[in-house]
């Protein structure tokens, strides 16, 4: 955990601001947790920010705020990202079915004490833990929209985010559910980090998860969105097994057996 938790505050009231990130950096302190706090006035801030650096563990997000108030704030955040922990801090209750709409990790009640904090901190600590443990990778890319590079972005992911890849010279297009970015690594780097027993080779120049696979055809693999990616007729076999074994791992581990 060499990196440690990286938090964002947004609040436009500054001494709200304050006291949260003191209770913040005195629970993380006490328990030697390495960690970045960083703050912003208001939501245009911070995805000012998110637009070069979506690599955080967690948000505390103030609901009412001019501009952009919190729930709109995380229904965009929600729009790329599902897994960051999200954390409404607010003196009304009145926005709780909203809190659920965005899976608000918790919602804090101002004024906020220690007490508060150490029960939400531990969700928060216990889901990065989890996040660490599955070998989450964080990369530097390029977003790809209409084929055009856009916005450079810094990404964390974890291996089941990843669809499938594929290489582009020295480079890789990388391919989640709703987004394809440009990272500058070859296909080959991808291949050593991720783990050999969900990802397969299925042609020389694409990289697929078997968790989103749900068959093969004569010459493509067929993904759960309906996309295809292509199968070489030497990989076939191959790609074939490795599918098969995926499979019967997953059966074993949710506890199905056959009779």
């Amino acid at each position: 955990m060499t990196e440690g938790l990286k938090i964002a505050v947004v609040e436009d009231e500054r001494v709200h601001a304050v006291v949260l990130v003191r209770f913040l950096e005195a629970w993380l302190q006490k328990r030697n947790i390495p960690f970045c706090i960083r703050e912003f006035p208001d939501a245009a801030a911070f995805l000012f920010e998110w637009e070069q650096d979506q690599a955080w563990n967690a948000m505390f997000f103030d609901i009412q705020m001019p501009g952009l108030n919190g729930i709109e704030l995380a229904k965009k955040i929600r729009q790329e990202n599902r897994r960051v922990a999200i954390v409404f801090v607010t003196g009304v209750t009145d926005y709780l079915l909203e809190g659920y709409e965005v899976e608000a990790l918790h919602y804090l009640i101002k004024p906020v004490d220690a007490e508060k904090i150490d029960g939400c901190m531990e969700r928060i600590f216990s889901r990065y833990c989890e996040q660490e443990r599955q070998k989450a990778l964080l990369t530097e890319a390029e977003e790809l929209v209409g084929g055009q590079r856009n916005n450079r972005v810094t990404l964390r992911l974890l291996p089941e985010d990843i669809v499938y890849i594929e290489a582009f010279a020295h480079n890789t297009q990388l391919y989640t559910k709703e987004k394809c970015y440009c990272v500058r690594e070859g296909i080959s780097i991808w291949k050593e980090r991720l783990p050999e027993e969900a990802f397969c080779s299925c042609h020389r120049s694409y990289l697929v998860n078997l968790f989103h696979v749900v068959r093969l055809e004569k010459e493509s693999v067929i993904l759960d969105d309906g996309r295809q990616v292509p199968l070489s007729r030497r990989s076939y076999k191959e790609v074939n097994q490795a599918f098969i074994r995926f499979y019967s791992r997953m059966r074993e581990e949710d506890g199905f057996t056959d009779y």
